[in-house]
Protein backbone atom coordinates (compact mmCIF):
# COMPACT_ATOMS: atom_id res chain seq x y z
CA UNK A 1 0.00 0.00 0.00
CA UNK A 2 1.91 3.38 -0.85
CA UNK A 3 2.48 5.71 1.71
CA UNK A 4 0.70 8.53 2.81
CA UNK A 5 2.63 11.84 2.74
CA UNK A 6 1.41 15.49 3.41
CA UNK A 7 1.62 18.09 0.83
CA UNK A 8 4.57 19.93 2.87
CA UNK A 9 6.55 16.65 3.15
CA UNK A 10 6.16 15.46 -0.74
CA UNK A 11 7.85 19.34 -1.36
CA UNK A 12 10.47 18.87 0.94
CA UNK A 13 11.33 15.59 -0.78
CA UNK A 14 11.24 17.26 -4.09
CA UNK A 15 13.36 20.14 -3.09
CA UNK A 16 15.80 17.49 -1.31
CA UNK A 17 16.04 15.67 -4.98
CA UNK A 18 16.83 19.16 -6.87
CA UNK A 19 19.09 19.94 -4.30
CA UNK A 20 21.32 16.60 -5.04
CA UNK A 21 20.73 16.94 -8.43
CA UNK A 22 22.27 20.60 -8.13
CA UNK A 23 25.17 19.40 -6.01
CA UNK A 24 26.28 16.35 -8.74
CA UNK A 25 26.21 18.75 -11.61
CA UNK A 26 27.93 21.14 -10.31
CA UNK A 27 30.73 18.43 -9.35
CA UNK A 28 30.65 17.51 -12.86
CA UNK A 29 30.77 20.94 -13.83
CA UNK A 30 33.97 21.64 -11.38
CA UNK A 31 35.36 18.13 -13.25
CA UNK A 32 35.00 19.65 -16.99
CA UNK A 33 35.94 23.51 -15.80
CA UNK A 34 38.96 21.83 -14.02
CA UNK A 35 41.03 21.45 -17.07
CA UNK A 36 39.40 24.84 -19.02
CA UNK A 37 41.26 26.91 -15.90
CA UNK A 38 44.62 25.11 -16.35
CA UNK A 39 44.49 25.80 -20.09
CA UNK A 40 43.92 29.58 -18.98
CA UNK A 41 46.51 29.83 -16.87
CA UNK A 42 48.74 28.60 -19.42
CA UNK A 43 51.44 31.00 -20.98
CA UNK A 44 49.75 32.98 -23.66
CA UNK A 45 51.48 35.36 -26.16
CA UNK A 46 54.94 37.45 -25.12
CA UNK A 47 53.15 38.91 -21.89
CA UNK A 48 55.38 37.64 -19.46
CA UNK A 49 58.45 38.32 -17.39
CA UNK A 50 61.24 37.11 -19.03
CA UNK A 51 65.33 36.80 -18.44
CA UNK A 52 67.74 36.85 -20.97
CA UNK A 53 70.04 33.45 -21.63
CA UNK A 54 72.86 34.26 -19.53
CA UNK A 55 75.41 33.28 -22.04
CA UNK A 56 74.47 35.85 -23.64
CA UNK A 57 75.34 39.18 -21.07
CA UNK A 58 77.48 41.11 -22.67
CA UNK A 59 78.78 39.68 -25.26
CA UNK A 60 81.30 41.25 -27.35
CA UNK A 61 79.93 41.11 -30.82
CA UNK A 62 82.07 41.96 -34.11
CA UNK A 63 80.21 44.77 -35.65
CA UNK A 64 81.22 46.30 -39.29
CA UNK A 65 82.16 49.40 -38.31
CA UNK A 66 83.48 52.12 -40.73
CA UNK A 67 86.58 54.55 -39.53
CA UNK A 68 84.09 56.63 -37.81
CA UNK A 69 82.13 54.03 -36.18
CA UNK A 70 85.97 52.09 -34.82
CA UNK A 71 86.84 55.57 -33.91
CA UNK A 72 83.53 56.41 -32.16
CA UNK A 73 83.28 52.94 -30.55
CA UNK A 74 86.91 53.59 -29.13
CA UNK A 75 86.28 56.80 -27.50
CA UNK A 76 83.27 55.51 -25.85
CA UNK A 77 84.70 52.64 -24.53
CA UNK A 78 87.91 54.64 -23.12
CA UNK A 79 85.70 57.26 -21.43
CA UNK A 80 83.44 54.37 -20.00
CA UNK A 81 86.80 52.21 -18.39
CA UNK A 82 88.30 55.79 -17.30
CA UNK A 83 85.75 56.41 -14.90
CA UNK A 84 85.63 53.11 -14.04
CA UNK A 85 82.42 52.23 -14.90
CA UNK A 86 82.40 47.95 -14.93
CA UNK A 87 78.50 47.69 -13.83
CA UNK A 88 76.39 48.70 -16.11
CA UNK A 89 76.31 50.97 -19.03
CA UNK A 90 74.91 53.96 -17.54
CA UNK A 91 77.57 56.21 -15.56
CA UNK A 92 78.54 58.12 -12.56
CA UNK A 93 75.18 60.62 -13.33
CA UNK A 94 73.15 57.65 -13.30
CA UNK A 95 71.61 58.17 -17.14
CA UNK A 96 69.70 55.59 -18.42
CA UNK A 97 70.71 52.78 -19.99
CA UNK A 98 69.05 53.07 -23.65
CA UNK A 99 68.91 50.44 -26.16
CA UNK A 100 69.52 48.55 -27.08
CA UNK A 101 71.61 47.60 -23.90
CA UNK A 102 67.85 47.57 -22.48
CA UNK A 103 67.81 44.22 -24.19
CA UNK A 104 70.72 42.84 -23.80
CA UNK A 105 71.30 43.25 -20.27
CA UNK A 106 71.34 40.35 -17.25
CA UNK A 107 68.24 41.97 -15.58
CA UNK A 108 64.81 40.88 -15.90
CA UNK A 109 62.47 42.19 -18.38
CA UNK A 110 58.50 42.25 -18.44
CA UNK A 111 56.56 42.66 -21.42
CA UNK A 112 52.49 43.87 -21.50
CA UNK A 113 50.67 43.72 -24.52
CA UNK A 114 47.92 45.67 -24.30
CA UNK A 115 45.33 47.19 -26.52
CA UNK A 116 47.33 49.71 -29.52
CA UNK A 117 50.69 48.89 -27.37
CA UNK A 118 53.12 46.22 -26.69
CA UNK A 119 55.21 48.04 -23.36
CA UNK A 120 58.54 46.48 -22.19
CA UNK A 121 59.87 47.25 -18.52
CA UNK A 122 63.23 46.89 -17.65
CA UNK A 123 64.25 46.28 -14.15
CA UNK A 124 67.25 47.70 -14.57
CA UNK A 125 66.18 51.06 -16.34
CA UNK A 126 64.24 53.96 -15.34
CA UNK A 127 62.53 54.59 -18.50
CA UNK A 128 60.21 51.80 -20.52
CA UNK A 129 60.01 51.41 -24.01
CA UNK A 130 56.90 52.01 -26.02
CA UNK A 131 55.81 50.12 -28.57
CA UNK A 132 52.85 51.59 -30.75
CA UNK A 133 50.89 49.56 -33.05
CA UNK A 134 48.54 52.05 -34.28
CA UNK A 135 51.17 54.04 -35.70
CA UNK A 136 52.35 53.50 -39.27
CA UNK A 137 54.86 56.19 -39.54
CA UNK A 138 56.71 57.54 -36.52
CA UNK A 139 56.21 61.03 -34.74
CA UNK A 140 57.67 63.72 -35.97
CA UNK A 141 59.28 66.26 -33.57
CA UNK A 142 60.22 64.00 -31.07
CA UNK A 143 62.86 64.59 -29.10
CA UNK A 144 65.42 62.21 -29.72
CA UNK A 145 65.47 59.39 -27.26
CA UNK A 146 67.39 56.81 -25.13
CA UNK A 147 65.44 54.16 -26.43
CA UNK A 148 64.45 55.71 -29.63
CA UNK A 149 60.82 55.84 -30.84
CA UNK A 150 59.03 52.70 -31.37
CA UNK A 151 56.45 51.72 -33.84
CA UNK A 152 55.19 47.95 -34.33
CA UNK A 153 53.06 45.35 -36.27
CA UNK A 154 52.03 41.43 -35.68
CA UNK A 155 52.98 39.02 -38.35
CA UNK A 156 51.27 36.02 -38.87
CA UNK A 157 48.78 34.57 -35.99
CA UNK A 158 48.39 32.15 -32.83
CA UNK A 159 51.89 30.83 -31.88
CA UNK A 160 53.58 31.65 -35.30
CA UNK A 161 53.01 35.25 -35.04
CA UNK A 162 55.79 37.66 -34.92
CA UNK A 163 56.23 41.11 -33.41
CA UNK A 164 58.02 43.38 -35.82
CA UNK A 165 59.58 47.20 -34.16
CA UNK A 166 61.00 49.84 -36.07
CA UNK A 167 62.85 52.16 -34.06
CA UNK A 168 64.67 55.31 -34.91
CA UNK A 169 65.42 58.73 -33.31
CA UNK A 170 67.98 57.65 -30.96
CA UNK A 171 70.18 60.05 -29.33
CA UNK A 172 73.64 59.56 -29.46
CA UNK A 173 74.27 59.51 -25.13
CA UNK A 174 75.45 56.24 -24.58
CA UNK A 175 78.42 54.19 -23.47
CA UNK A 176 80.16 51.83 -26.12
CA UNK A 177 78.39 49.72 -28.24
CA UNK A 178 80.07 46.64 -27.41
CA UNK A 179 76.87 44.95 -25.96
CA UNK A 180 75.67 43.93 -29.15
CA UNK A 181 74.19 46.85 -31.13
CA UNK A 182 74.99 50.38 -31.88
CA UNK A 183 73.06 53.50 -30.67
CA UNK A 184 73.07 56.75 -32.45
CA UNK A 185 70.75 59.25 -34.37
CA UNK A 186 71.58 57.77 -37.60
CA UNK A 187 70.85 54.16 -36.68
CA UNK A 188 67.71 52.38 -37.32
CA UNK A 189 66.80 49.51 -35.44
CA UNK A 190 64.28 46.48 -36.83
CA UNK A 191 63.53 43.69 -34.03
CA UNK A 192 61.74 40.58 -34.69
CA UNK A 193 60.51 38.79 -31.85
CA UNK A 194 58.25 35.36 -31.70
CA UNK A 195 58.17 32.41 -29.62
CA UNK A 196 60.50 29.38 -29.96
CA UNK A 197 58.37 27.62 -27.26
CA UNK A 198 56.03 28.67 -24.96
CA UNK A 199 59.03 29.85 -22.27
CA UNK A 200 61.20 30.74 -24.97
CA UNK A 201 61.02 34.30 -26.36
CA UNK A 202 63.72 35.08 -29.97
CA UNK A 203 64.54 38.71 -30.31
CA UNK A 204 66.52 39.20 -33.78
CA UNK A 205 68.09 43.02 -34.01
CA UNK A 206 69.10 44.05 -37.38
CA UNK A 207 71.14 47.86 -37.36
CA UNK A 208 71.75 50.08 -40.15
CA UNK A 209 73.48 53.25 -39.88
CA UNK A 210 75.22 54.60 -43.03
CA UNK A 211 77.84 56.84 -40.57
CA UNK A 212 78.98 54.15 -38.36
CA UNK A 213 78.19 50.90 -40.14
CA UNK A 214 79.50 49.15 -43.24
CA UNK A 215 76.51 47.33 -43.45
CA UNK A 216 73.70 46.26 -42.09
CA UNK A 217 74.55 43.87 -38.83
CA UNK A 218 71.94 41.49 -37.21
CA UNK A 219 72.44 40.20 -33.63
CA UNK A 220 70.27 37.55 -32.30
CA UNK A 221 69.26 36.93 -28.40
CA UNK A 222 67.12 34.52 -26.57
CA UNK A 223 64.70 34.91 -23.47
CA UNK A 224 63.50 32.46 -20.70
CA UNK A 225 60.41 33.22 -19.40
CA UNK A 226 60.23 33.33 -15.26
CA UNK A 227 57.60 31.83 -13.14
CA UNK A 228 54.11 33.31 -13.40
CA UNK A 229 54.86 34.60 -9.75
CA UNK A 230 57.78 36.27 -10.64
CA UNK A 231 58.14 40.46 -9.65
CA UNK A 232 60.46 42.94 -10.56
CA UNK A 233 62.89 44.38 -7.80
CA UNK A 234 63.46 47.86 -7.75
CA UNK A 235 66.76 48.87 -8.98
CA UNK A 236 68.19 52.10 -7.67
CA UNK A 237 70.88 54.08 -9.34
CA UNK A 238 73.49 55.11 -6.50
CA UNK A 239 76.56 56.66 -7.55
CA UNK A 240 77.88 57.84 -4.09
CA UNK A 241 80.47 55.85 -2.45
CA UNK A 242 77.99 54.38 0.05
CA UNK A 243 75.34 53.46 -2.15
CA UNK A 244 77.69 51.36 -4.44
CA UNK A 245 79.54 49.46 -1.94
CA UNK A 246 76.03 48.70 -0.34
CA UNK A 247 74.65 47.25 -3.34
CA UNK A 248 77.55 45.70 -4.99
CA UNK A 249 79.45 44.39 -1.59
CA UNK A 250 80.94 40.72 -2.59
CA UNK A 251 81.02 41.20 -6.09
CA UNK A 252 84.52 40.93 -7.71
CA UNK A 253 83.68 43.00 -10.98
CA UNK A 254 83.00 46.47 -8.64
CA UNK A 255 86.25 47.71 -7.98
CA UNK A 256 85.11 50.91 -6.31
CA UNK A 257 83.04 53.63 -7.02
CA UNK A 258 83.13 56.25 -9.52
CA UNK A 259 84.78 59.58 -8.70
Amino acid sequence: MPSQQSPSAQGALWWAGVAVAVVVAAAAGAAHAAPRAKDAAAPAGITGMWLLNPSEYDRDEKMPFTAKGTQVNEARRKAVEDSLQVISNTNKKCLPVGMPVFMTNEFALEIIESPGRVTMISENSSLPRSIYLNETVHTKGVEPGWNGHSIGRWQGRGVNRTLVVDTVNFNDRVGPVFRSGIHSPTTHLVERFHLLDANTLEGVMTFEDPVYLAKPWTSTHTYKRLPAKAELWEYACEPDAAGWSERYAGDPDAKKPPQ
